[in-house]
């Protein structure tokens, strides 16, 4: 048995709402919590277009993990339609949340992935390379099937390096309820453009 979103509702309406002075977790990390989101994709290649949408789960938290030359991270894996999931590594604090990328034949690259606590106008980049520049643009209302999120943190994120943006929008309790990206890439004198865009469908944590 699991607790889904009506779940969370209700937990918090059996007093299960945190007190005064807990602050909101727009990136929860829970062991066994698992993401389904309906995800668009059009890619345009040249002059032709294909659409596909569907229904996936997007992540799993396997919780905490002693990785060997970093201690311990947050593992979350992402499946893939085909071949072993993409495993993602993630640390943790107050004050921020920090991914780690695996390198070949150096150290991993630590980007920072969200800084802590958010609020709307802060900026930040993902590491002194400057390869992303995040910002909180807008605190909003979002409404998708998964349901209807007050007060979600709308984060853009530009590449300074390629044709790519996105925004993700964060829901209190629940972490990523929406995303948005856009890229563009010319190949062989072919131009590409892909825009997806990816909404919450169902949130599940496991039984206390």
């Amino acid at each position: 048995m699991r607790t889904t979103l009506a779940g969370l509702a209700l937990l918090l309406m059996l007093g299960g709402c945190p007190g005064p002075e807990a602050k909101p977790d727009y990136f929860p990390l829970v062991p066994g919590a698992r993401r389904w989101m309906e995800v668009h994709t059009r890619t345009i290649t040249g002059s032709d277009t294909s659409e596909t949408t569907e229904v996936r789960l997007v992540s799993r938290v396997h919780g905490e993990q002693e990785i060997p030359e970093q201690g311990k991270l947050w593992v979350i894996e992402t499946p893939r339609d085909s071949g072993p999931a993409m495993l993602s590594y993630f640390r943790k604090s107050d004050t921020a949340v920090v991914q780690l990328v695996p390198m070949r034949d150096r150290p991993a690259l630590e980007k920072l992935y969200l800084s802590l606590p958010l609020e709307k106008g802060k900026g930040w980049q993902d590491s002194p390379a400057r390869r992303e520049m995040f910002e909180v643009v807008a605190q909003e209302t979002v409404t998708v099937k998964g349901g209807v999120f007050p007060d979600c943190f709308k984060v853009a994120i530009i590449s300074t390096g390629v044709d790519w943006a996105m925004h993700e929008w964060y829901a209190a309790g629940v972490g990523s309820v929406k995303w948005e990206s856009r890229a563009a890439w010319t190949r062989d004198s072919v131009n590409y453009e892909q825009v997806r865009t990816a909404e919450l469908v169902r949130y599940e944590l496991p039984a206390e």
